[in-house]
């Protein structure tokens, strides 16, 4: 019995006697938060746990309890769906909540607290700090076009990204709600949850033990893929993966599983994932059980370290680019990219990795182009730095050659060499990334912050630079790729694709452009009389570069409405988001150009409205998340038919300030109130979007 542990004393003079008046011997009066004598010395009052022996202060379940309740108001804010603590809830209801035991102010920014802020990011778990100063007159204010742009921005690089730069559209899209004198909205303190519940991954439980689909449909998968996706994103070998497929069957009628086809199930589950989201859109079921199913072997893969590793990153970042569900492309194509540079495929292959056989070391250069290629996009839609600087690249460009004629014990043909030679598969992507190869140059010429300011005539240069560059790319782009024989699934695949490529590069060329600096000088009082040579010529190239514009933009909408006439082509957010910017980029055109007035005759612009509404409501047919955009746009454009068309002629002059309406009241019933983004309450224009962005809000009425 002496050994026996002292059993603790649980009586109520013990749990209210803190732990100085014990050492005191003093009569503890048991004062919540402080008893007198720890009060009136100023000192922490602090009590025993006859539990756990641990001293804590006398309000700590208190503290704790409170802290549960602001914490899961918190959750239940964001993600409104989650159950939390079941049928006991109630029993915390009647606390008072205390502060956060860590500063959360910067969590809870509004939309112009960031948008105003130096610092310049949305909301986030990892944001800390005090909150940026905010004018009063913009406290809670949130833009309702740009925060469905900014959820596209998002969406179109597959998830959860944060900050947006200048070549994202989303600080073009503030310039537009100011321009057509639209209002801004209260934001809703309950985001949107983007996912719609029938689409989710998450609510598709697969079954592990499903084997693979049978020959015919395993071809028609594989088909579909490396017909029309692989010719964009070479990198997968087909020979190869008619290898693994072969693997993989005869595997399945062994009695003995072995871990050895782990690597080549997860290739294959991959590309039949992808393969039937480009067949139909109806099949998002099936290409989530196949992804969910690789997802199983993805350690094995990642855990090669090789060139395997960087493929199956690349394999989950196409699929990201063809589903709406799939992980951050942002993420993931960082991930690529980082992988790339630590190999060392960044660097020339025949000078450092000449001793590899000429199958890796032509599939590592395809990896790397990839991840640069899928890079740049995600970069440039966010408006983010890229994943690596070109000038730290010195990487040959792959082989323009068919699959088949690269093994590992060497080259089997020569690579097409003129442009008179027949396309092959690699063709097409060796073309595409030249051109993303110029976007970096439109980044570091014109997006990059140490060039804002950069004076009128250097600009000028700058831009014209680029765009003759551009048009020799323009020029030199391949014809007659069939890729998919005729009847393309993808917009790759299809022969318009390199004509909305150069189309949407010259939105991107000109977008700081008609909307930079030169905006007050040039773009203010429209036809303003001037005897300054400088400021005719400024206003000349200004006019233009609208002109240039308007015109892209509008054989966009046509080109699109095109494609998606064939049922056949499958959307993506990509195509979603170069379509909607393309058509708030005419619309825009129209309202701030008196030139682009003047020469647009009015059937056009109903023509091209109508282009891209059409587009806009198709996809929405086919997937119900596009349904905000068509809105959006359908109430743009009658706002902007109306202005052209008001007076039955040519458009003249903008509408004075007097004659600006917002268009609020012909908005969708709930349209307003509709929360936005993805499991965050607002969203951001970045400190270096806003010096463009004061230029505009200066020039237009308050609505």
């Amino acid at each position: 019995m002496g050994n026996a542990p002292k059993r603790p004393r649980l009586g109520e003079r013990t749990m209210l006697a803190c732990i100085g008046c014990k050492r005191k011997k003093l009569k503890c009066n048991g004062q919540t938060p402080k008893c007198n004598h720890c009060l009136r010395n100023q000192q922490e009052c602090l009590v025993e746990d006859p539990a756990t022996g641990l001293h804590r202060p006398r309000d700590y379940m208190q503290s704790l309890e409170s802290r549960v309740v602001y914490l899961e108001a918190r959750l239940r804010e964001s993600l409104p769906d989650i159950p939390l603590r079941g049928d006991d809830r109630h029993e915390l209801t009647n606390i008072e909540p205390i502060p956060p035991l860590v500063p959360v102010t910067s969590e809870a920014l509004t939309f112009t607290q960031l948008r105003d802020s130096p610092g310049a990011y949305t909301s986030s778990s990892h944001t800390t700090g005090a909150s940026p100063s905010l004018p009063k007159n913009d406290a809670g204010q949130v833009d309702h076009l740009s925060s469905e742009v900014a959820v596209l921005c998002l969406n179109t690089a597959g998830g959860e990204p944060h900050y947006f730069g200048p070549s994202s559209a989303v600080s073009f899209s503030r310039i537009i709600s100011a321009t057509m004198g639209l209002k801004s909205e209260q934001s809703s303190s309950s985001p949107r949850n983007i996912e719609d519940p029938e689409e989710s991954r998450s609510d598709i439980r697969p079954d592990r033990t499903t084997r693979l689909p049978p020959p015919s449909v395993s071809a028609n998968l594989s088909r579909a893929y490396f017909d029309n996706i692989h010719p964009q994103y070479p990198f997968l070998h087909r020979p190869t993966f008619c290898k693994w497929e072969q693997k993989i069957r005869e595997a399945s009628q062994s009695v003995q599983k072995s871990a050895a086809v782990e690597v080549p199930l997860f290739f294959i589950l991959m590309v039949y994932a992808t393969g039937s989201l480009v067949l139909s859109q109806s099949q998002h079921g099936a290409a989530s059980m196949y992804y969910s199913r690789a997802l199983d072997y993805l350690p094995s893969v990642l855990a090669l370290n090789n060139l395997e590793s960087i493929q199956s990153i690349l394999c989950c970042a196409v699929y990201s680019i063809r589903s709406p569900n799939g992980a951050s492309l942002w993420k993931i194509s960082g991930m690529a990219i980082r992988h790339c540079i630590e190999l060392g495929y960044h660097r020339s292959a025949e000078r450092y990795r000449k001793h590899v056989d000429p199958l890796t070391k032509e599939m590592s250069r395809r990896c790397f182009w990839v991840a640069y290629d899928i890079d740049r996009v995600a970069a440039f839609t966010l408006g983010r730095p890229v994943g690596i600087q070109d000038e730290l690249i010195d990487a040959e460009l792959p082989m323009d050659i068919e699959d088949e004629n690269i093994t590992h014990s060497g080259i089997m043909a020569s690579p097409r060499a003129t442009d008179d030679q027949v396309p092959t598969i690699m063709t097409g992507t060796l073309h595409v990334i030249k051109l993303r190869q110029l976007w970096a140059k439109f980044h570091a010429n014109l997006y990059s912050p140490q060039l804002q300011y950069a004076t009128t005539g250097s600009q000028f240069a700058t831009v014209d630079t680029l765009r003759q560059e551009l048009e020799e790319w323009h020029l030199s782009a391949p014809t007659h790729l069939d890729y998919a024989s005729s009847h393309p699934l993808s917009v790759f695949a299809s022969d318009e694709w390199f004509q909305i490529a150069y189309n949407h590069s010259v939105l991107i060329l000109y977008r700081l452009y008609i909307t930079g600096i030169l905006g007050k000088r040039c773009q203010g009082s429209g036809r303003n009389e001037s005897n300054s040579t400088d400021h005719i010529e400024e206003e000349e190239n200004l006019q233009r570069a609208f002109e240039n514009c308007s015109r892209c933009a509008r054989d966009i909408c046509v080109l699109y409405r095109r494609l998606y006439q064939k049922s056949t082509v499958q959307f993506t957010w990509g195509s979603l988001h170069i379509l909607f910017l393309a058509g708030l980029t005419y619309l825009y055109c129209l309202w701030r150009s008196w030139r682009v007035r003047q020469q647009t005759k009015q059937s056009e612009v109903i023509n091209t409205c109508m282009a891209c509404t059409t587009v806009l409501v198709i996809i929405a047919e086919r997937w119900n998340l596009a349904t905000s955009y068509r809105d959006i746009f359908e109430t743009l454009s009658e706002k902007t038919i109306s202005m052209i068309c008001g007076d039955d002629k040519l458009a003249g002059p903008a509408p004075s300030q007097s004659q600006w309406t917002a268009p609020s009241d012909t908005l969708p019933p709930g349209m307003l109130s509709r929360d936005w983004s993805l499991g965050f309450e607002d969203l951001s224009i970045p400190q270096g979007s806003d010096w463009f962005i004061q230029e505009f809000l200066q020039e237009f009425p308050e609505s």
